[in-house]
């Protein structure tokens, strides 16, 4: 009975995975035995393009094509514009170029940009010559603007009416529309000269009385349009506040330009906090787990250096206390507790200043004010958790005065913490740099610092005579 259930599971297992295609665990499994000859065509057509553009970043260049050779050039643009452009625009520039071009021409103009932006211009200007007329003239437009601007990602296929038909006439329209555009969210209104005048919503269309005109059915409000030199992090805040699936991008005279999606202001809000994180570590901004070894350490290796100063300066603090760690040993023991936790307590104001500062929340003028009130937030903790270390070195040691010298110097590094947690990314924000570069490294070398000055200090001038 029990081998009846199991193969009864294992059925089902397979059933579910038929219908699904493979994991990327599957894949993973089948490349590193070295079976990827064995991979079952049906199943690879139903593996979303997310999980094989994923695997795909784990394989050397050949081993790409031979995969994507699986694939017609329509699921091969899909899965290739899910990849990192840095990588896809590799594996682009290796295909030969008629595969190349096909690829690319199943593109939407936005997604075909980020890739031909970072080929070489030798194979950029093959490429685009080889492209329909239309796409590569799209995509041409699009490079003319800096990769971090609204205009850089912008899709310049867009769904729009006429303002001067009625719903019947738009409906029609719209059914003609279903081949050219995969989702139409909004219908744009526009003018003789394409200036915005208004948008639809699906639902307006529908729900409109008969022979109603589109001029008097859409809204003529407008808000959240975009202009094609926006940064983008800034229209990817803006898609946020309004809740809209696409937001226009206008130019000068209102023309209507293109529209950003909802799953490019995903990828640059992603983009956004990665480079957050990694940089407030030291990592390169963009680096990847599986990035050549060289390369992760050029962007790395620079900040190790800086993180290596100071730690020397701390260690010279310590030196210079040598005499008195060597009279009262036990000053070595909860040395690092002090600098420890002040160095956690940096680390979450920081975290919190990083990111109010990328959503706007705070501002340089909010500096000082934000400062206070996280020395206050450290000052607090420290109190209290510095009553606990307190306690727990007077049961080791049986000295009340040892106890009140770590409560206190608990408690001033933590607010040192606090306020070096919210004053570097403020004062490198001031700098015009970026808050989150370096920034956890900094605070690192102030907090040990500073922990070990303070602990160091008031245990030499109250327990040693």
């Amino acid at each position: 009975m029990r081998e009846t259930i199991a193969m009864a599971n294992d059925d089902d297992i397979l059933e579910a995975q038929t219908e699904r295609g493979y994991s990327l665990y599957d894949l993973v499994v089948l490349a590193e035995e070295g079976e990827l000859d064995k991979i079952d065509n049906r199943l690879l057509s139903e593996t979303s393009p997310h999980i094989l553009s994923v695997f795909l970043g784990r394989l050397d260049v050949d081993t790409q094509r031979d995969i994507l050779r699986r694939f017609d050039s329509e699921r091969a643009s899909e899965i290739v514009s899910e990849m990192d452009p840095d990588l896809s625009a590799e594996l682009v520039s290796e295909m030969r170029e008629h595969r190349a071009v096909s690829v690319l021409n199943e593109m939407e103009p936005d997604d075909a940009a980020d890739i031909v932006r970072e080929l070489d211009k030798e194979d950029r200007d093959r490429l685009l010559e080889g492209m329909d007329p239309e796409g590569a003239s799209d995509v041409r437009e699009l490079l003319e603007y800096p990769e971090d601007t609204a205009g850089a990602i912008m899709n310049p296929h867009v769904a729009t009416l006429p303002d001067n038909i009625n719903v019947e006439e738009a409906i029609a329209l719209i059914r003609k529309m279903r081949d050219e555009f995969e989702n139409i969210y909004y219908l744009y209104v526009v003018n003789s000269e394409d200036e915005l005048e208004g948008v639809l919503s699906m639902r307006s269309i529908l729900l409109a009385p008969k022979g109603a005109l589109v001029r008097d059915i859409m809204c003529k409000n407008l808000i959240g349009l975009l202009a094609p030199t926006m940064d983008k992090e800034v229209a990817a805040h803006i898609m946020a506040d309004t809740n809209f699936h696409t937001l226009p991008v206008v130019g000068e005279n209102g023309e209507l330009l293109g529209i950003v999606t909802h799953d490019d202001v995903i990828d640059v809000l992603r983009e956004e906090s990665t480079e957050d994180i990694q940089k407030m570590a030291g990592a390169g901004a963009d680096e990847a787990i599986f990035d050549p070894v060289m390369t992760s350490i050029r962007q790395r290796t620079p900040w190790l250096l800086v993180n290596m100063f100071t730690a020397f300066i701390a260690s010279a603090v310590v030196g210079f206390f040598d005499s008195s760690i060597a009279v009262l040993p036990l000053l070595a023991v909860f040395m690092p507790i002090v600098a420890g936790l002040g160095g956690n307590t940096g680390a979450q104001t920081l975290a919190v200043s990083v990111r109010s500062l990328a959503l706007g929340e705070a501002g340089l003028f909010d500096m000082w004010r934000v400062c206070g009130r996280e020395t206050i937030k450290g000052m607090m903790n420290g109190a209290v958790v510095g009553v606990l270390g307190a306690l727990i070195a007077w049961v080791c040691t049986g000295r009340f005065d040892f106890a009140v010298v770590v409560w206190l110097a608990m408690l001033a590094n933590m607010s040192l913490g606090g306020f070096m947690g919210s004053f570097i990314p403020f004062a490198m924000k001031r700098m015009n740099l970026d808050p989150a570069s370096g920034s956890n490294v900094f605070l690192t070398g102030m907090t040990d610092t500073g922990g070990f000055l303070i602990f160091l200090g008031l245990g030499s001038l109250f327990l040693i005579n």
